[in-house]
């Protein structure tokens, strides 16, 4: 629910922000809720750190020492997230002048912008600490109610704010003063879900109370760090080798396929507390947990990737324009298979942090950068947006193939032989079929047969009878309610 709701406002708001923005000017804004975003990874691994720690404790029942560690951990987060925001004043420029190709007349707003951003590292990045608590708690309802008015906000206050002040500075100042009451808000939640934490409020920090916090922080800090940049630099390296135009034609397709990821954020935000308790007691239970955390995510994933890919082109034409039709089809067909893979990805990459072996995917991160910065560079220069949605697509199956190369060598947990067999019929059929129909009635017709097929295969083979009697059950109550 906290991802899905901000979707239905970005298909109604974008349209209305690109016409009165203009498309440069929207690039910049997508540009800027990129580096928002990239500020809420870079925490230095404190976020997921005390959620796993604190679980422990929870588990332990250790729970005198929550207050001392979540005190110390965001004193500290906050404190260096301060010098970080420093230096990073000394970067805006260069930033501006040499990465971001925008003409003179928005340079000035562009420049006062971005400055803006750098001011909200501390801020966005103390809030991973806060959530951390919540979700060691399992306060998820909390967490996804705060995340719903941020998701939100991020669509509907931009545009309201542009009816009365055209300037981008003033749309960013509103989103972070948004973001500057959730965190309000996440820390009242804290303070209800434990009572003790009052009682122990500190400004500093001490090393020893942070030693088990940063002894899982450092590889989590690389993946948080790295990881987000190979996430995010195709959108950089398109406005600083194409145009912010360019970017918009990229972003605009690239924010709403994202929301996609809605589904296995949801899983990993219950399941990395699942993991972080029970490997140690349980490996298998953690192991059970893993395969059919994987398996829902991909049943669930790839019919609404299917019907995207197939009807991307109408979606787009419908959506914005015959122009964003005709020039970011492509980009949405490719991003919306690299999504299926980053779907099922993002299993394995939280298994390894909430079984306390976050160093697999830093280094496999820190191996991947280079040559995806290369690779993805190249392909911009090469063949355009079209080029950068393709090797971003090449590279998230690539990714999810090796980390579930790494958790069955490494831990001996092994999909389901029937539903290995689904996952490369299903990627074939996606990859192949709908970039050859150009006829509606055709891709109608198709999109029936495949989905029909793949819910009765499903349904007989990959699904096993514990799992039908309970989706019949939940069924059963659904329609009890109504």
């Amino acid at each position: 629910m906290g991802y899905s709701v901000p979707l239905i406002f970005a298909f109604f708001f974008i349209p209305l922000l690109i016409s009165g923005l203009g498309k440069e000017r929207f690039g910049l804004l997508s540009l800027s809720w990129v580096m928002i975003g990239y500020f809420s990874f870079f925490d230095f691994g404190i976020g997921k750190s005390v959620t796993k720690v604190i679980s422990e404790k929870i588990g332990n029942r250790e729970s005198q020492d929550i207050p001392k560690i979540f005190w110390n951990s965001l004193s500290f987060l906050f404190w260096i997230s301060v010098v970080v925001m420093i230096l990073g004043f000394f970067f805006v420029p260069s930033l501006v002048q040499k990465f971001i190709q925008i003409r003179p007349e928005n340079y000035k707003e562009s420049l006062e912008t971005f400055y803006l951003i750098v001011v909200s590292i501390p801020l966005v990045a103390s809030t991973t600490s806060v959530r951390g608590l919540l979700e060691a708690y399992q306060r998820f309802d909390v967490v996804n109610f705060y995340r719903i008015i941020l998701g939100v906000s991020t669509f509907v206050v931009p545009y309201f704010v542009f009816l009365i002040v055209n300037s981008l500075f003033w749309i960013v100042f509103s989103l972070l003063f948004i973001r500057l009451l959730v965190w309000f808000m996440y820390l009242k939640g804290a303070l209800k879900t434990n009572s003790k934490l009052s009682e122990n409020f500190s400004f500093l920090f001490k090393f020893k109370t942070l030693k088990p916090v940063l002894k899982i922080s450092v590889w989590i800090t690389i993946v948080n760090v790295v990881g987000p940049v190979i996430l995010y630099s195709d959108r950089f390296l398109i406005s600083s080798l194409l145009s912010l135009t360019d970017v918009t034609f990229y972003s605009t397709p690239y924010e709403m396929i994202t929301k996609l990821l809605i589904l296995p954020t949801a899983f990993v935000g219950v399941l990395f507390p699942a993991f972080s308790a029970s490997y140690v007691s349980d490996p298998e239970l953690a192991g059970n947990l893993f395969r059919r955390a994987a398996k829902f995510v991909f049943l669930i994933v790839f019919p609404v990737v299917f019907l995207i890919t197939v009807f991307s082109f109408e979606g787009l034409y419908v959506w914005l324009d015959t122009e964003f039709a005709e020039k970011s089809v492509l980009v949405l067909q490719f991003l919306s298979i690299g999504i299926m893979f980053s779907s099922l990805s993002s299993i394995p990459n939280n298994f390894f942090q909430g079984i306390g072996k976050p160093n697999i995917p830093a280094v496999l991160n820190m191996i991947e950068l280079p040559i995806y910065l290369l690779f993805m560079y190249l392909f911009i220069k090469w063949y355009g947006i079209i080029g950068a949605a393709f090797f971003w697509m090449l590279a998230a199956g690539l990714d999810a193939i090796i980390n579930y190369l790494i958790v069955y060598k490494k831990f001996r947990i092994k999909l389901e032989s029937n539903l290995l067999i689904a996952i490369i019929i299903s990627t074939l059929t996606v990859y192949i079929l709908p970039f050859y129909l150009k006829n509606f009635m055709s891709k109608s017709l198709l999109s029936i047969s495949v989905v029909t097929i793949f819910i009765i295969t499903t349904w007989k083979f990959l699904i096993k009878e514990s799992e039908k009697v309970f989706l019949l059950e939940r069924i059963s109550k659904l329609r009890l309610r109504r």
